[in-house]
């Protein structure tokens, strides 16, 4: 996947950029500061795909995200699956001695939060973790660790002083590859997800009758979130995720029968199962 542009959310060295080293080796990357810039940034075609976090396994959803994307023109097209591997970094002139603060989003310091501890640092919150590690090294300083990748060490010059510095190894982030273009084409010998938002009609047992509809046809459903919209709380809207592909019989069965108890069904993509999903 070479010669594709890439935009991500936040700064050169974020987890965001390192997924996208890893899903499209060669590829040029986009920093922006915000997600609604990457998301912008793909619908008006001036970067090949946008790469955005949905879910961590250790801190749930990204905040905003369910907003952002029901309003984009996006699709999506991939997921991938990144391990986050939390370094402690300092800057090249200073010694662990040295350090009295530690700095990086709240959710890495979350995560981190027993060596934290440990050490007995007290905790400055930043913006992003990359950021974090971009700011020591900018404006030398010398009393103060950032949480951050190794890719942000490595390109802000810092050193690592710990290698495994979270309190679990098994932090995965999964992210949303998505573009204008939608993926139409269906391979039997490929397992597909589909992933669509819907909201019921006001009438007793609606979401049961839907949730009836993927069980009659033997659909199997891996993702179901509920979000209430509007002022007044009423509406329910839900982001809900299945497996398979809508030309497949069951599949388009399956989602025939939500017309009849929805009042709204919205696709977001349908895209082929990671490679990550079937080592699990």
């Amino acid at each position: 996947m070479m010669n594709k542009k890439i935009s991500f959310q936040g700064v050169e060295g974020a987890y965001s950029h390192l997924a996208v080293q890893e899903f499209f080796p060669g590829a040029e990357p986009l920093p922006c500061k915000t997600f609604e810039i990457a998301l912008n940034e793909a619908e008006l075609g001036n970067v090949d795909y946008a790469m955005i976090p949905i879910e961590n396994s250790a801190a749930g959803r990204v905040a905003d995200i369910h907003r952002l994307i029901p309003k984009s023109n996006l699709h999506i097209n991939f997921e991938h699956f990144q391990k986050v591997e939390h370094k402690l970094l300092i800057h090249p002139d200073s010694k662990i001695e040295n350090i009295k603060n530690i700095i990086s989003h709240e959710q890495a310091l979350a995560q981190c939060s027993d060596k934290i501890q440990k050490l007995d640092l007290d905790i400055l919150i930043g913006a992003d973790t990359a950021g974090s590690a971009k700011k020591i090294f900018d404006e030398k300083i010398y009393d103060t660790a950032a949480i951050a990748s190794s890719l942000a060490g490595n390109i802000y010059g810092l050193k690592v002083i710990d290698e495994n510095f979270a309190n679990s190894t098994n932090n995965i982030t999964r992210f949303y590859v998505m573009s204008k273009n939608e993926n139409l084409k269906f391979d039997e010998n490929k397992t597909y997800i589909s992933s669509f938002l819907f909201s019921v009609k006001n009438t007793p047992g609606s979401l049961f009758k839907v949730m009836g509809g993927f069980a009659t046809n033997n659909v199997n459903m891996i993702k179901l979130e509920s979000y209430n919209y509007g002022a007044d709380f009423v509406i329910t809207q839900f982001y809900c995720e299945i497996e398979g592909h809508p030309d497949q019989e069951n599949t388009k069965f399956a989602l025939d029968d939500m017309d009849h108890y929805c009042s709204k069904v919205r696709k977001l993509g349908v895209f082929e199962k990671s490679p990550y999903r079937v080592r699990q």
